[in-house]
């Protein structure tokens, strides 16, 4: 809002304001949570301004914008993908990938309707191909639609054809956050620990965390991440719980891991899950949904200090030798 605004200030249009602003906040690791956040709102816009668009259509010569929507519409459909599949080649990307990314853009967007709707304002744009220019965008958004749902049996038919576009032979595809058999959500406390373990043991791992300081974090390790809310349902519709294997999480509150373990034991009975409690209560209640193990730091600790006093007695070396093995965990951890 405040850059619509501002550029409307300028002398531009709050459109392009908008779209400035959605494309900054797109290229920051949280644009998937501000698009979940933001997304009742949007919906209910985007039939705003559908409303607003079909009432500045013409129906009475409809039959003849038929035949130009559909050459235009199959045009759009084939060769956006087709350019996007080309360019994901010479990036390194395999057919696949480059395919799946092809089938996200086989439609006009809304800002090409918007911008046919300002030509329309101000003279340069006529009825008629505006009414054109919004049949194609209801063909190609109601298709790409579909071509989306179905990529999965879509894609064997066509990776013949696709073999024609590679410009270059890529000998793998490069790693993405789709490629995990594991979760770790929270990366700050012990998680650390939890990665090296699973890079230990071989796991695929993807860390979930809601942090901004944790994502920075991330980045500058070079380790596979997604930025988003456990709690929020849609963001958890993103992750794919069939294939787990393991899922760790730290997050201290107790509804939120309630949920997680609800959520992943509805369609994966197989996974381990490993959740942190502070109480018995909340312990019983987690193993009660299907966690595998609950981690209950004072408990543990406590254990291990009547462990640590039951072998060490009053000998103090030990003492100092256990006080020097625990600094140099803390200094070799980054938080």
């Amino acid at each position: 809002m405040g850059m619509a605004t501002l550029f409307s200030y300028l002398g531009f249009s709050v459109e392009i304001g908008a779209l400035v602003a959605g494309v900054s906040m797109s290229m920051t690791p949280y644009a998937f949570e501000a698009a979940s956040r933001l997304r009742p709102l949007r919906d209910f816009f985007i039939l705003l301004f559908f409303i607003l668009l079909g009432s500045e259509m013409i129906l009475e010569n409809i039959g003849s914008l038929i035949i130009p929507a559909l050459i235009f519409s199959i045009f759009v459909l084939v060769g956006n993908p087709i350019i996007v599949v080309i360019i994901m080649n010479l990036l390194g990307y395999s057919k696949r990938t480059g395919f799946q990314a092809g089938l996200t853009v086989a439609q006009i967007s809304e800002f090409s309707l918007i911008l046919a709707t300002l030509g329309f304002q101000i003279g340069s744009l006529s009825r008629e191909v505006l009414s054109l220019i919004t049949f194609v965008g209801l063909i190609t958004i109601a298709g790409s639609t579909y071509l989306i749902l179905y990529s999965d049996q879509i894609y064997p038919k066509v990776e013949k054809l696709l073999t024609f576009l590679e410009l270059k032979k890529n000998k793998r595809e490069k790693k993405n956050d789709t490629d995990y058999d594991s979760l770790l959500f929270g990366f700050q406390r012990v998680g650390q620990d939890f990665v090296k373990s699973f890079e230990r043991i071989g796991l695929k791992f993807l860390i979930i965390d809601f942090n901004p300081d944790s994502v920075k974090l991330l980045e500058e390790m070079d380790l596979p991440f997604k930025y988003g809310d456990a709690k929020d349902p849609e963001f958890l519709e993103e992750l794919n719980f069939r294939k787990l294997k393991y899922v760790v999480t730290t997050i201290p509150e107790f509804e939120t891991n309630l949920y997680l373990v609800k959520k992943i034991r509805e369609v994966n009975k197989r996974a381990i899950i490993v959740a942190i409690s502070n109480n018995r209560e909340e312990a019983l209640a987690l193993y009660a949904e299907g966690a595998s193990y609950v981690i209950m730091p004072h408990y543990l600790g406590a254990q291990y200090a009547v462990r640590m006093i039951n072998r060490h007695g009053l000998d103090k070396t030990e003492y100092q030798q256990s006080r020097e093995k625990h600094l140099q965990y803390l200094e070799s951890r980054i938080i």
